[in-house]
């Protein structure tokens, strides 16, 4: 299983720490749980190798799961309707999270901790494809809502 998870920068030092949010990450750190292995990737050349909703590789490389602090509801719900298990962290440190995974001790996300919609930005374009949103409607999970 393979997990992705947003990391602070490139740099040796920076890789170790978890990125406050998944969507707003300019790197990522990919873990394969089957060998052990690590490979970082830029937010360009993660979604040029596993696409927008991370499900291009639909054999043994694919992502099956993500360790973030932050999730924006119209990425939980991209995530969860492709199959991908989110998990909150316990620490800011990458391989901490990597090692309670293993030992099954991370939260799985619930729905309702996902980020308040609020904090989707002014505009509902960036949690819901309806373009007829106003300032003024609310964002739930999956659409807005007058």
């Amino acid at each position: 299983m393979k997990v992705c998870i947003p990391v602070m920068g490139q740099s040796s030092q920076l890789t170790h720490f978890l990125a406050d949010d998944f969507y707003k990450a300019n790197f990522y750190c990919l873990f394969d749980m089957n060998s052990d292995q690590t490979v970082y990737f830029s937010k360009s050349d993660l979604m040029e190798r596993f696409g927008l909703d991370l499900r291009k590789d639909d054999g043994e490389g694919a992502i099956k799961a993500i360790i973030s602090p932050n999730v924006r509801p119209m990425a939980y719900k991209i995530l969860h309707d492709n199959e991908i298990t989110v998990y909150r962290p316990d620490s800011n440190l990458v391989e901490e999270n990597i090692d309670r995974l293993k030992r099954g001790e991370l939260a799985l996300y619930d729905p309702a901790d996902v980020e308040t919609a609020s904090s989707c930005g002014s505009s509902c374009s960036s949690c819901s494809t309806s373009s007829s949103c106003s300032t003024t409607e609310s964002c739930s999970s999956t659409s807005c809502s007058a």
